[in-house]
């Protein structure tokens, strides 16, 4: 469900959701093309960042701009929605094919 949309899935016997309105007048968008994620029993922290390695550079640095802290649940949620997401973006426009990983660790 995508801001306040009917849920498809609702069954009968399940009570309508609540709608939310959504505030984005003060929202902020940045780039990230990195991400890295911690977890502890209560939450799960994903952090947001740059990699803009140069030529030549052997350990390139990663900026790491934002953090965004989930409870679990909400966690679990975002990751459907984005398996969603993508499942529909891959329909739509073809696969999206990732590089392999690279071989003991050292990057490729």
């Amino acid at each position: 469900m995508i801001f306040g949309e009917d849920d498809p899935q609702t069954s009968p016997e399940q009570p309508p959701q609540q709608q939310v309105r959504l505030d984005a007048s003060n929202i902020e968008t940045i780039y990230a093309n990195s991400f890295a994620l911690a977890s502890s029993p209560n939450e799960i922290t994903v952090y947001l960042g740059v990699n803009s390695p140069l030529p030549g550079m052997k350990q390139p640095t990663v900026k790491i701009s934002h953090r965004m802290v989930l409870i679990p649940q909400n966690a679990k949620r975002l990751a459907q929605v984005l398996h969603q997401t993508v499942k529909a973006y891959e329909d739509r426009f073809g696969p999206i094919e990732l590089p392999p990983p690279p071989r003991g660790g050292k990057p490729g």
